[in-house]
């Protein structure tokens, strides 16, 4: 089960006696795998802590050696499950401070102002921002307003965090005493996640007419297609997945881009003729956040391919496609109408094996069903591709070239 994060456990938390803890707990990984044995050791060792310190103790040690490799943040930070999951990674929080770097130096009027972190949560980003300018991070729950208070100050971070609804605070802002404004609305509750801005807390629309002119940022659900007029769009590539949409204002970008976390690198769709593809001998797959964008016909004309459909993110080539990280590409075996009999005896005929990669893009079964139907014992690790053409489908057999990128695409 979750831990709970409780008032009592911040106060436990933050006193004297937890590093001590969280010092034996970290000595004792791999002696105490199993979290039962592990509360036992701590009871034995420690008997003046109750058995509930020690659980939150042994919960909040596993939780900052996550957040170590995910967020970069001091080594005493403090999360709750939930805002681990939903902070920024040291990668993207870093891509937010440079987006509001930028738009700062276009605004010579804007320094000396706060830099406004809404919905900040335990501060993942708010820390970094706090590089630039002091912060003044607003946070609706009380319990995160505290974590984020902490997390601030274990950095000596300039600023204030102020608890509360963004609703309250948002309209008593000065408009010349704020350098920039970031924020990530919270988009699921019990009942899940929402895609519509208007669902979101604080609404979508509450963030998009608050301090016109200050450059802005806002983030938003990546598939969400939100009623935004003077707000551009950046698609955020992090590893193989579209982590995130920002909405944008007074920062520089173009109106729609894909942004890559790991290097900032930029891409902006262009226009480009369709490429006429006689024999098809490469197959690309588009980054997730490529597709996102609505621009993957662009994208693939760019590197001289052509969409395989145009509702498809796989593209066709006749020569291989210059490398690039938003995308991979894979020479052709086999293009053939789909077919289950056929594929399977293609795979025998090509000697695909275990190690093969299965993907698919508008095709109702997914890869670990067709996997399951097929006898994948050769010794060739293979890629295997089914996509949606016209009103029918077709399968590729493919296998996957050396490239001086990384792939940058998944299995949908």
């Amino acid at each position: 089960m979750a831990f709970r994060f409780t008032l009592d456990d911040f106060r436990f938390l933050t006193s004297t006696a937890y590093p001590e803890i969280r010092a034996y707990i970290q000595g004792q990984t791999e002696k105490y795998a199993d979290p039962l044995r592990l509360q036992t050791a701590l009871r034995l060792r420690f008997p003046d802590h109750t058995p509930a310190q020690l659980a939150a103790a042994a919960a909040q040690s596993a939780l900052q050696a996550r957040a170590a490799r995910k967020c970069g943040m001091h080594p005493d930070a403090l999360f709750t499950e939930a805002t681990f999951e939903m902070a920024s990674s040291a990668a993207t929080a870093s891509l937010h401070r440079m987006l509001l770097r930028r738009g700062m130096e276009g605004q010579p009027d804007s320094h000396g102002g706060v830099i406004v972190d809404c919905c900040a949560g335990i501060g993942s980003d708010a820390v970094r921002f706090a590089q630039l300018a002091p912060v003044l991070a607003i946070e609706a729950d009380p319990l995160l307003a505290r974590l984020c208070r902490h997390n601030l100050g274990l950095v000596s971070a300039r600023g204030a965090v102020l608890a509360g609804n963004a609703e309250h605070w948002l309209p008593a802002l000065r408009r010349d005493a704020v350098a920039a404004l970031f924020a990530d609305p919270a988009r699921r509750d019990e009942g899940g996640r929402h895609v519509r801005g208007s669902l979101y807390s604080p609404p979508l629309p509450t963030l998009l007419d608050v301090l016109p002119g200050v450059p802005s940022l806002v983030k938003i659900a990546p598939a969400a297609d939100a009623d935004a007029p003077g707000w551009g769009r950046a698609f955020v590539a992090a590893g193989r997945e579209c982590k995130e949409q920002l909405l944008h204002r007074d920062l520089g970008l173009p109106p729609v881009c894909v942004l890559r976390a790991e290097d900032a690198s930029l891409w902006t769709p262009g226009e480009h003729a369709p490429v006429a593809v006689r024999q098809p001998a490469w197959i690309m797959e588009a980054h997730n956040a490529v597709v996102r964008s609505g621009a993957v016909a662009q994208y693939f004309r760019e590197y001289g391919a052509e969409p395989i459909d145009p509702r498809i993110a796989y593209g066709l080539a006749d020569e291989r496609p210059p490398d690039g990280v938003l995308h991979q590409s894979f020479r052709i075996l086999e293009l053939l109408p789909f077919n289950r009999k056929r594929l399977r005896e293609a795979v025998r005929a090509h000697g695909f094996g275990p190690g093969t990669e299965i993907k698919k893009r508008g095709f109702p079964d997914t890869p670990e069903q067709l996997r399951a139907g097929l006898a994948l014992r050769g010794d060739r690790a293979g890629v295997i591709l089914i996509a949606r053409q016209g009103t029918g489908h077709v399968m590729v057999l493919a296998s996957r070239e050396e490239s001086a990128t990384q792939p940058a695409a998944s299995e949908e």
